[in-house]
């Protein structure tokens, strides 16, 4: 530990002769540059702040009492060490009963200069363990209020009196809370290395106004920022973590109150959105933002469904189905644990259904083990996902490799899912390998229809629904059912239904 000290004397040799007089390195002192009097000694006391003085009593300007007087009075705390001469003995003595530590008469002396010197830096070693172990435990103490404060832990009179007397900066200006948590599986919680990271993370963030940890989080406060603000800051303080540790934090922000007393609420919305990181695995910081941006509630993804892609071969809409599947999760906060399972029934169930079916090997309850083992030990919604379609499009594939009435299916499901463009069987039959003739008399057998025929029933069933359910008008629909010529749609119309588009319409506003 180094200490700083300063000469004042208004003879340099006497300045020169002290500084060569010890080693003072050696001593654990660096001297700061030396006054020549009295109101130069003085202007390098409050500039420097100096732990030693050695001041001479008697100089031009200003003696050595004033610049004591002085400097006390404003504020300076360091030794001061006297050097007087006999006939100035009497001063010296005054100057002690100012709180000087002690006095020494000229020619000056090394051992006696050396007591001095070592008993003083002993003085200030103490002093600076004490100041040490103040501050830590006031750090400690206000870290234990601020956890107090937002958690709710105490009465408000107790959290608003402790408040004032710790000088917690909670009070004015808007307020939130911050979470912070090693992803999953990391070691980095053991040892002090979190807390290092987190502090690296905090680093000169002028919005944070205080932290405290609890196992396996930290804990942060902020003010006068928005939680938005601060995550855009937080975002790329993250981002420069993980690029110097290998891995970032999970951070969850809580939403913005407006006094300490509801800080409480922030950490609350923080804590839950933190517990919903498992469906927001895409991203790593977590606002309520994300919560509000979900649709209106999502239908579950049903069984029926999945089948029904699985049949067909519908690879493209298993992945879709898979973004409909994390949306509901997401509206409905289910727990990791609660999806695990509930994509495992539905693979279970989609097994038992397809088994009635098709008889497979790989749709054997044995078979489907290995994959029913990834899905529980996935560690996000991500990689859990990506199991589940690629076990669907598993099965997909060995649905739809046998059998004719499973590329008729798919052929089907493609007419129900594109009626609306200009579909010719040629240019499906391309698309799904087949002759087209050939394909047109598969089938004409699995559906008892041709191919025009069935595209025709689908048109017009969706026609029938687009006529009661909106206010388009005709030549509206017929576009949008995939008919170019409305007097091709009303031929079309009347030979399926009975009636004209109009007639129809009249109709259902004559049943209401």
């Amino acid at each position: 530990m180094e200490f700083t000290g300063m000469i004042i004397d208004d003879e340099k040799i006497v300045r020169e002769g002290i500084c060569d007089l010890i080693d003072w390195k050696a001593e654990g002192y660096r001297l700061m540059p030396n006054g020549k009097d009295g109101r130069e000694g003085l202007a390098g006391i409050l500039k420097y702040r100096p732990d030693l003085v050695l001041i001479d009593i008697k100089m031009p300007g200003l003696s050595g009492l004033e610049v004591i007087q002085e400097a006390k009075k404003q504020g300076f705390s360091g030794h001061f060490i006297i050097l007087t001469g006999y006939s100035e003995f009497e001063y010296a003595k005054t100057a002690i009963s100012m709180g000087v530590e002690g006095y020494l008469l000229k020619p000056i002396d090394e051992e006696e200069l050396l007591q001095y010197v070592r008993q003083i830096r002993k003085k200030l070693e103490n002093e600076a363990y004490l100041s040490s172990y103040h501050s830590k435990n006031e750090d400690k103490a206000r870290q234990e209020l601020l956890r107090r404060v937002v958690l709710n832990e105490d009465t408000k009179e107790n959290l608003g009196r402790d408040i004032g007397l710790y000088q917690l900066p909670v009070e004015g200006g808007c307020l939130c809370v911050a979470i912070c948590r090693e992803d999953e599986g990391k070691a980095e919680n053991e040892g002090g290395r979190f807390l290092e990271k987190v502090n690296i993370l905090m680093e000169g963030d002028s919005a944070c106004i205080g932290m405290f940890s609890m196992p396996g989080v930290a804990v942060l406060v902020a003010k006068s920022v928005t939680y938005r603000q601060w995550k855009s800051r937080i975002e790329k303080r993250n981002k420069r973590l993980a690029g110097f540790y290998g891995s970032g934090f999970r951070i969850a922000i809580g939403n913005n109150v407006h006094n300490w007393q509801e800080l409480f609420c922030s950490y609350e919305s923080a804590s839950y959105l933190l517990d919903q990181s498992f469906i927001f695995d895409q991203d790593e910081i977590l606002t309520i933002d994300l919560i509000c941006s979900l649709e209106e509630s999502r239908e579950a993804v049903s069984v029926e469904y999945l089948e029904m892609l699985i049949e067909v071969g519908e690879i493209k809409g298993i992945r879709q189905a898979m973004d409909m599947f994390r949306d509901y999760c997401a509206w409905h906060m289910l727990k990791s644990a609660e999806i695990k399972i509930l994509l495992v029934q539905e693979l279970l169930q989609l097994q038992m259904r397809l088994q009635k079916k098709y008889a497979s090997e790989a749709l054997s309850n044995e078979s489907l083990q290995p994959s029913i083992h990834k899905l529980m030990g996935a560690e996000d919604m991500k990689g859990l996902l990506e199991c589940f379609e690629k076990v669907l499009s598993g099965l997909s594939q060995e649905v739809c490799t046998g059998g004719s009435g499973n590329i008729i299916r798919r052929v089907y499901y493609y007419m129900e899912k594109n009626y609306d463009k200009d579909l010719k069987l040629e240019t499906i039959a391309k698309n799904f390998n087949y002759n087209s003739a050939y394909l047109g008399k598969l089938f004409r057998k699995e559906m008892g229809e041709s191919f025009n025929n069935s595209l025709d029933i689908i048109r017009i069933t969706n026609a029938r629904r687009l006529l009661q359910e909106t206010n388009l008008k005709v030549y509206q629909i017929s576009e949008k059912v995939g008919y170019g010529s409305i007097d091709y749609f009303y031929i079309k119309f009347k030979k399926y239904v009975g009636i004209s588009p109009k007639e129809y319409r009249k109709n259902l506003k004559g049943e209401e």
